[in-house]
């Protein structure tokens, strides 16, 4: 099942939990309440209600769990603490579920109980939302731009995907097809934020997807040698949106620490080279568009030497960015001659 199904599912689960749990609070409140028998005297077509909505919600956990349970037996190393607490969320709402069924069945003496199982549902339901619908969305945050395209474009290019029709991959509907495969192939075996945490290159995306379909042990159907080149476009056309949601991240990382450690490592002792202006251009714009537009540095504005270093080195060491030292000596020479940060003098373009 895609992650869009899966995202129209987890929202009816989120409200099938809110509307059981009021009913709930209503049928089983002070209006109704028999504190003598220890159960509710509320309108049977009522309680019918909440039964329908009840076992509809436990249609749905059954749907989720019967694709959730394959994919974590086949982790082959140790879960990650965030699958571990999502799985811990979703198997006590099937604890939970078994209990009040068999309470409504069979042990009706133990009604009084049956609000607070309710709301042990919701709040396990409201967990398991959170850590989902987050990356779900994401999947579908795709800028559809004719910049973001023929970025696409260019970067497919040079990857020269054998026998690929660049403008097809790019389009509309070969964009489509790539998210169909990253939302019903990709995720049988990961869950669809270790895909998306950190944005890649398009060498680092082509690499990451060949070797997943190579992977000899999978789920279900594996991603075919001619899904290839369309979940890479795809993966391509999303990664400014991706950079986009780590730079949402909060200040103090252990990452954002490291980038202030390497500001000058990439270009500590280098002299201003003579470079072409033409070919530093044409570096700059080659190596940072690979995950944003150019409008990103427009944004940042100018800077000096130690600034456009160390944007440089938060590029590489956040998000992977593959630039070798002659390249970084030659970008942040010419993005500090460029542009300048304010109210410094101008300086020469090397």
């Amino acid at each position: 099942m895609s992650t869009t199904a899966n995202t129209v599912l987890g929202l009816l689960f989120v409200v099938l939990a809110i509307v059981a749990v009021l009913l709930q609070a209503w049928l089983w409140g002070p209006q109704f309440w028999d504190d003598i028998g220890k159960k509710t005297r509320a309108p049977k077509a009522w309680l019918r209600v909440h039964r329908v909505v009840g076992y509809a919600f436990a249609l749905i956990y059954v749907v989720m769990m019967w694709q959730m349970v394959p994919r974590l037996w086949h982790y082959q190393f140790e879960l990650p603490a965030r699958t571990v607490f999502h799985a811990v969320a979703a198997i006590t709402v099937g604890v939970i579920l078994v209990t009040k069924i068999s309470i409504i069945r069979f042990f009706r003496h133990f009604e009084e109980a049956m609000p607070k199982l309710g709301f042990g549902i919701l709040l396990c339901t409201i967990i398991l939302s959170v850590l989902s619908f987050p990356f779900s969305l994401r999947a579908h945050a795709l800028d559809r731009s004719p910049e973001n395209v023929r970025r696409v474009q260019r970067l497919l290019t040079e990857l020269s995907l054998a026998g690929a029709d660049v403008t097809e991959l790019s389009g509309a509907g070969g964009l489509e097809r790539g998210r169909e495969v990253l939302t019903t192939r990709c995720v049988t075996c990961h869950d669809l934020r270790t895909i998306l945490t950190k944005p890649r290159d398009a060498h680092g995306w082509y690499d990451i997807v060949q070797r997943m379909a190579e992977k000899p042990m999978v789920i279900g159907e594996p991603i075919k040698d001619s899904e290839i080149p369309f979940v890479t476009a795809y993966l391509i056309a999303l990664t400014p949106s991706l950079q986009a949601s780590v730079k949402l991240k909060a200040a103090g990382t252990e990452k954002q620490v490291a980038a202030e450690h390497a500001v000058l490592s990439l270009t500590a002792g280098a002299p201003m080279e003579a470079v072409d202006p033409k070919v530093a251009g044409a570096l700059v714009e080659k190596r940072c568009t690979e995950c944003h537009d150019l409008d990103e540095l427009n944004e940042h504005g100018g800077d000096d030497e130690a600034g456009w270093t160390k944007i440089l080195n938060k590029m590489v060491i956040e998000e992977g960015a593959k630039v070798t030292a002659p390249e970084a000596h030659t970008i942040v020479n010419f993005l500090t001659a460029t542009r300048p940060k304010a109210g410094a003098a101008p300086a020469k373009t090397p």
